[in-house]
This record gives C-alpha cells, structure tokens and sequence, in this order.
C-alpha cells in the first residue's frame, strides 16, 4: 500500500536536532558512547514522522479521492493519504469530428477538478448528436427517441462527473490503456465494478 514518503523529512529532522543543540546531536564521543544517543534521536524522528502523518491525514478529504493520468492512462483511488486502488483506463482520443463543414467535436477528455455528481447502475446513454455523425446515420429529432437510448455502451456502473462526461465501462478490452474515448474515462468490468464500489457522491476527482 502505497504511502506519503515520509522517509524524506528525515534530513530536515537530523539537522533541525544538530541546530537546536540537544545534548543528543554527535559530539566528540566514542561510537560506543554514541550508539544509544543514536537510538534515542531515532526515536524521536520516529515520533515526528509519526505525528507529521496524523497532521497530514487531518488535512485529507473524508471521502475517497480519485486521480486520472490522461497521458499514461491510469486511475488511482486515495483515501486518506494511501492508495486504495488502481486501474489501467482509457481516454479521450484527441481527434476531432466534423460534420458537413458546419459543426466539429473534439474529443478529449477535460482535464481539472471534479466531482462525482450522481452514481449510476444500469446506466443508460443518450447518444448525443456526435454518436450519429459518427456512425454516418441521421440525427433523431426529438431527445426522448428511442434511438438515442443505448442500454449496452457504458457497462453496469457509470460515475456522472458532469457536462456528458462519465467514467463507465467499456466493450472492448483491448482498447483499455490508449487514447480512444470520446473524452469519458473507460474502465474494464471488474476495475469499474471496484471503482464504483470505493467512490462516493461528493468525492473529488483529479485529471491530468
């Protein structure tokens, strides 16, 4: 399980203790003499490390925090400062769609910060016009069509993080680990089923 490395600070901690003219910091004295000094100060550093980590969780959201790499394509869940879960993902492809001259959609995926607004099982897609430029078909006029209703695509779980823009499931798992989306966030079953599972309404999510 992954941690903040807390093993850094330990040269601040030596030096601060050497400055601060604690009858522990070296001095001309045996290595004999020394060695239980040396096992005190550790101690103590030990102690910090351990504080400055209770510090640091106070500072961390409640809720479980997810973080998207769009240039490797990985998904991670934070809680606290630990990771609970990663995933090889999908997304956005970056190419641009155009439609007679008089329209264009790019798709990548919106890097920032957000939020998990709704979670969805059984999720449902409403194709949007884009889904028939594409396919080359004829956009239905009304938005309650039966044809802009797609029960199949986003898998049995979706994350709803706003503006269109999901992370949900995928049909075809060689695809997983590339930029191939329309700009959502693919997972494959089993990795979405246990992202559902840890993500919270409300919790944050940062993409990069």
């Amino acid at each position: 399980m992954h941690r903040f490395p807390f093993f850094l600070l330990f040269p601040l901690l030596v030096a601060a203790a050497c400055r601060s003219g604690s009858p522990d910091a070296p001095g001309p004295r045996s290595e004999l003499a020394g060695a239980p000094k040396i096992s005190s100060t550790a101690k103590r550093l030990e102690t910090e490390i351990q504080r400055q980590e209770a510090a640091l969780d106070g500072l961390m959201d409640e809720k479980p925090v997810i973080v998207i790499d769009t240039v490797h394509n990985r998904l991670q869940i934070w809680r606290r400062n630990r990771m609970v879960g990663e995933a090889v993902c999908a997304t956005g492809s970056g190419k641009i769609l155009l439609s007679d001259g008089r329209k264009s959609w790019r798709f990548n995926t919106p890097k920032g910060q957000f939020e998990i607004r709704r979670k969805v099982v059984n999720p449902i897609w409403e194709k949007p016009e884009w889904a028939f430029v594409e396919a080359g078909l004829e956009t239905p006029v009304l938005p309650w069509d039966f044809r802009r209703l797609d029960p199949v695509t986003l898998g049995k779980f979706a994350l709803e993080l706003g503006d269109g823009y999901e992370i949900h499931g995928n049909l075809y798992p060689n695809l997983i680990g590339r930029n191939i989306t329309h700009g959502c966030i693919r997972l494959n079953d089993a990795d979405l089923e246990s992202t559902f599972a840890l993500a919270q309404t409300g919790s944050r999510v940062f993409i990069y």
